[in-house]
């Protein structure tokens, strides 16, 4: 059959690209015809509140309009990418004359990579359809149980990824299962799926990539987009589907960075920041599934020195001094009630009991330990035992053995940076440790890379997850690896990300029963290619069902955000320039601008929010991007002040840049 365009969509698909792609960043355009009270009560014009979920729910109900058509199956109405966000996705709509179910297969360009799911059974149907291949044709078949089915060949628009050259090599056909794709985490933002042959199947940059996961009920949580401090400080959490529609949105005070752990009660525990950032990456929240609340905390600064145990990862990470600990991956031990924390800038897997917030213990190399109790630490046991350093991703087998990546940076503490490794002798490893809480020894009961040498070294992000809670089977991210054929070496690190003339690579294996298995290779010069972590699923997973009529929601709130009080002449504020947008939405009000200077990026001026109402002034520092030239210098702006905190008043809202007043001509009513 032929391909169909929902030609009632047209234009709301339109409007959805260019707002569920770009939530909670909105353009907010104020009404010019205010009430005749609010104008006597303020000058200027009331900042509305912007609904994100708006262009998706005009999207749903013109699906369930289409619905309405009764379109038979072989004329099913196909609609790809409807939300905006997901190319390579598409729904089917069309009805049945009794209630019935059925599969869709979607098929790829040999048999073991076609991608089926089922359908649940009702009269009208809206199908999604997974793993339409990329500016290309796809045939996608749909069977009821009845016995009734039909073809169609489905075209998706070209979308430019670029992810370098793509290789997939599969060295054991019966080791590898076709029907889960390799999902991957771009640090530049995007999550794609590839499968056995190489081929994407799968695109979306919705969100953020750094903590991507599968939850029980069949959607991914990804991070939100809207970046609550630079670089990769998210407001939260998203809930969706591979077509893109969002379900729910988690806020977090603090921010979410690298990872979060679904627990069994359902809530959400978050890798967070200091609610007012004066510190990153060391805080954890418990967030509560229904209500947002924040209804357990865990501030590692109460637990540790912040001098102790540093790690020479500090030295060439790039990283400013409040990122003192660097969590980057969590995992919840169940059986013992513990949280585990990956500090990187420690060099060590830090256990924390959960129901008195107490070191468990400490899983690294001791040295340069020197105000932590020392019976937290483990001996080593065994001839080959190797410590890991700055390592990403910790989790646990179902033994209790931990499992990580160790990036293997320097090989040393800072205390003895001197002695750090370099050249061709750096090398990184998926390492599995066994440990005995009795008498605090460890032992190394596995690992892999060390044999793959400079080749395979990845000296940040990356991470490995076992297939099937063993490890036996597992699947690991070599995610970061940069090389200078010039200089013939790859000791490189996070602050050589953006030097010019380096090959970025990465390898993604599977390797079972200790042997390389299947093996995907991405190089090139996209910096896209560096990847945060990747992991198996199938496109449609279970309880993956198209569910249009559940409502979506912002749950939780951002807290308050740090002020302070000023006197300030608000007389003197000049008519904002037209190159600032000025937002609300149900969590914060953001702004974003820019403007050109004289000054030196060293002689720029803290640049303010400033919020005032009949009694009282506020101002909220703002975050600069600088970039000097001969013409001077361009600086960006942009930040925001959550809702919460601010008093149920009239606010009139000021911006102050470059040593300048301005007045946004806005107010808000809360």
């Amino acid at each position: 059959m032929n391909y169909k365009k929902m030609l009632g969509l047209a234009l709301t698909v339109a409007v959805i690209s260019a707002t569920v792609s770009g939530i909670n960043t909105l353009t907010v355009m104020a009404e010019d015809d205010t009430t005749e009270e609010s104008s006597e009560q303020k000058a200027g014009q009331l900042l509305e509140k912007t609904d994100v979920f708006e262009g998706q729910t005009q999207i749903d109900e013109a699906l369930k309009e289409e619905a309405e058509n009764k379109y038979p199956l072989e004329n099913a109405l196909i609609v790809v990418n409807p939300y905006g966000t997901s190319p390579l996705s598409a729904v089917a709509v069309f009805s049945t004359e009794d209630s019935v179910g059925g599969t869709v297969t979607v098929k790829g360009k040999s048999e073991e990579n076609d991608v089926t799911g089922s359908f649940s059974a009702e009269n009208d149907h809206i199908v999604p359809i997974y793993g339409l291949y990329n500016g290309d044709t796809t045939t996608v078949e749909i069977s009821l149980e009845n016995g009734e089915s039909a073809s169609f060949e489905v075209i998706t628009e070209k979308t430019e990824m670029d992810y370098g050259d793509v290789k997939m090599e599969i060295f054991d056909e019966q080791s590898y299962d076709y029907s889960n794709l390799s999902f991957l985490c771009s640090t530049m933002g995007s999550v794609y799926a590839v499968d056995g042959a190489g081929d994407i199947r799968f695109y979306t940059n919705m969100g953020g990539s750094l903590g991507v996961h599968l939850l029980k009920n069949g959607h991914l949580m990804m991070p939100a987009s809207y970046i609550l401090k630079t670089s990769y400080y998210k407001e939260g959490l998203i809930e969706v589907d591979l077509n893109g529609r969002i379900y729910r949105e988690f806020a977090v005070p603090g921010g979410q960075h690298h990872d979060f752990v679904e627990l069994e009660n359902g809530n959400l525990l978050v890798a967070s920041d200091s609610p007012d950032f004066s510190s990153v990456e060391d805080y954890v929240v418990e967030i509560d599934r229904t209500s947002g609340e924040v209804v357990w905390e865990l501030d590692m600064k109460d637990l540790l020195d912040i001098e102790d145990g540093q790690s020479a990862s500090m030295e060439s990470d790039g990283s400013a001094e409040e990122d003192w600990f660097h969590n980057n991956g969590l995992w919840y031990d169940e059986a013992n009630d513990l949280v585990l924390l990956s500090a990187r800038h420690k060099d060590a897997i830090v256990a924390v009991n959960k129901t008195d917030k107490t070191i468990a213990w400490i899983l690294g190399d001791p040295t340069g330990w020197d105000t932590t109790d020392k019976s937290l630490f483990f001996t080593p046991e065994g001839d080959d035992f190797e410590w890991f350093y700055a390592q990403h991703h910790v989790s646990m087998l179902d033994n209790g053995d931990i499992m990580l990546f160790d990036n293997g940076t320097a090989k040393v503490k800072r205390c003895d940076n001197d002695k750090r490794v370099t050249g061709n002798q750096v090398y990184s490893r998926a390492v599995i440790y066994h440990i005995n809480t009795d008498d605090m020894t460890v032992s190394q009961v596995y690992e892999y890379g060390k044999e793959r040498g400079a080749d395979w070294y990845a000296d940040w992000i990356s991470g490995v997850e076992s297939l099937d809670g063993t490890k036996d089977h597992l699947f690991i991210t070599a995610g970061s690896h940069l090389h200078s054929d010039e200089e013939n070496r790859s000791d490189f690190y996070p602050s050589d990300m953006f030097k010019q003339g380096l090959t970025k690579m990465i390898h993604i294996d599977q390797v079972d029963q200790g042997n390389l298995t299947a093996e995907l290779t991405l190089s090139g010069d996209s910096y896209s290619i560096l990847t945060f972590r990747a992991f198996r699923m199938p496109l449609y997973a279970e309880n993956t069902d198209f569910d249009i009529s559940e409502v979506p929601q912002v749950i939780g709130s951002l807290g308050e955000t740090k002020y302070e009080t000023e006197d300030i002449d608000l007389s003197s504020a000049e008519a904002l320039p037209e190159n600032w947008t000025i937002s609300m939405d149900d969590l914060k009000i953001s702004v974003a601008g820019n403007y050109q200077t004289d000054k030196k990026q060293d002689e720029l001026k803290e640049d303010k929010l400033i919020l005032c109402d009949e009694s009282e002034t506020r101002s909220y520092s703002l975050a600069q991007a600088a970039t000097e030239s001969e013409d001077g210098t361009s600086v960006k702006v942009s930040g925001w002040t959550a809702l919460d905190g601010l008093p149920g008043k009239d606010w009139s809202i000021y911006i102050l840049v470059d040593g300048k007043l301005y007045n946004t001509d806005y107010y808000v009513a809360l």
